[in-house]
């Protein structure tokens, strides 16, 4: 997750200013923008925030500065072969640079939470007249309530990092797509709807948004924000989504706890955040009296891999990501809801061909089963001819399903709640990789106070 580095608003969230050229009324454009954001927020600022512009060249070289400095190859290799196994991005992809570059393109402005300032894209002026068009952007008064917007939605972030320490809640579950989701959709839902409020009200008064049902208006956020630019728009699915979902997502999930407790309702999750994508879709999840929390699923070591073959690394898809994968139709989504938990593994071999092990516990064997099928069904559709077509079977009280070639096979199979997919490998060795993940795995619950303590001994994430 590339959000997580910077804060950033996106155009999706009603975000975009100009530049003013009036560096007096950006100076009170600025001013009023802290001032406001204390007062929604609730929160006091402990140190002054700078703000700085910055091409957005800049801006790229500077995320992906950060990017070379603080995360470990390792990772960086991780999530670029984790999305090449399961099909998610093109093989000659490079998902990181990418990534940073969506989320350059789409930004209105940004808050680093390692150098403590807010950035602004010195191209704003014309970025909004894309947006919205030239006439309409360039009408009196109309960048006021845009300016309103982001500066206070970044202003936020900074009050956040400087009561919550932003880098320390991020930085977590760095082998854990998913946490890593979760926590991101608690910060910007957080700025979104402050943000969102100053928009809406020059006085920064909430009270007639928190009137508003927040799954309505994040559904009017959300097709608003086409990507701007071919290029962006161009983007794999799991990028593009991966991006809006935290936006969307998180300004329901806050405003609702914002609405049932006030905001110190929302800093009382900093401390104990949702961890998954599932308590982001489903709020009571998170919110209800007896949580829905993810089952952490561990898996074994495989040692019959034999040459050639070698660990990239785990991660988790969640829910969210899941009906991603699946195409995010409306069969997808029911196919992935019930979603427990999940963990994968992907290896590459000498010869550059990717190989994942995935294993995923579902609510009850009934919705497993319907992933069963769905995913049999999904991968076929990586074949042609007789290859596409899945063989079923039953033995010993586990279903198959096999498709594919000698050379590149997805064997699935279904026991009670569990699925497990063996992808990419020849199906003798598939075979056994889905025997070994499902008599080897385990779960437990997954905890926040589990994951800090991964944060605090590195060694115990795995590569």
């Amino acid at each position: 997750m590339l959000v997580r580095m910077v804060c950033v608003v996106l155009v999706l969230a009603f975000c975009g200013s100009v530049l003013g050229r009036d560096p007096e009324q950006m100076s009170r454009w600025v001013e009023q923008a802290k001032v406001r954001a204390v007062k929604m927020r609730g929160l006091s600022f402990l140190q002054d925030v700078p703000v700085e512009t910055m091409t957005r060249a800049q801006i790229e070289a500077e995320i992906l500065e950060v990017v070379e400095r603080d995360m470990p190859p390792e990772w960086r290799v991780r999530v670029d072969r984790g999305y090449k196994a399961f099909g998610l991005v093109p093989m000659d992809s490079d998902v990181i640079n990418d990534m940073i570059r969506l989320v350059v393109s789409q930004a209105g402005g940004f808050y680093d939470p390692v150098a403590k300032h807010v950035i602004l894209p010195d191209d704003l002026e014309e970025f909004m007249g894309q947006m919205v068009g030239e006439m309409v952007a360039g009408a009196p008064g109309f960048m006021d309530p845009m300016m309103r917007n982001i500066l206070t939605h970044e202003f936020t972030h900074a009050l956040q990092d400087q009561h919550h320490d932003l880098s320390g809640i991020m930085d977590v579950g760095m082998d854990d797509d998913d946490v890593q989701l979760a926590i991101t959709a608690l910060v910007e839902g957080d700025a979104t709807l402050i943000g969102t409020g100053a928009m809406m009200n020059d006085a920064g008064d909430l009270t007639n948004l928190l009137r508003q049902d927040p799954t309505a208006m994040a559904a009017m956020m959300g097709a608003g924000g086409g990507m701007l630019g071919a290029e962006a728009n161009a983007m794999p699915a799991i990028l593009k989504e991966t991006l809006i979902f935290p936006y969307v997502h998180g300004y329901i999930l806050v405003t609702k706890m914002v609405q049932e407790g006030g905001f110190e309702r929302v800093d009382r999750a900093f401390a104990d955040p949702p961890l998954s994508s599932e308590q982001l879709l489903y709020p009571q999840k998170y919110l209800g009296e007896v949580r829905d929390e993810p089952v952490e699923v561990t898996l074994p070591e495989f040692d019959v891999l034999g040459a050639g073959w070698s660990l990239v690394g785990r991660n988790t898809l969640g829910e969210f990501q899941t009906r991603i994968l699946l195409g995010n139709t409306p069969d997808a989504i029911a196919a992935a809801q019930g979603w427990g938990g999940d963990r994968y593994a992907v290896y590459e071999h000498d010869d550059g061909r990717l190989g994942v092990v995935w294993v995923s516990v579902w609510d009850d064997a009934g919705e497993a089963k319907q992933f069963f099928e769905e995913i049999a069904y999904h991968e076929g559709k990586r074949f042609e001819g007789e290859a596409s077509r899945a063989r079923y079977r039953e033995a010993g009280g586990v279903s198959f399903a096999v498709v594919g070639t000698e050379q590149d096979t997805s064997h699935v199979s279904l026991v009670g709640d569990m699925v497990v997919l063996a992808r990419g490998f020849g199906p003798g060795l598939a075979g056994e990789l889905d025997t070994l993940a499902r008599e080897g795995s385990t779960r437990r619950v997954k905890t926040w106070a589990d994951i800090r303590a991964k944060q605090a001994k590195p060694e115990l994430v795995a590569p």
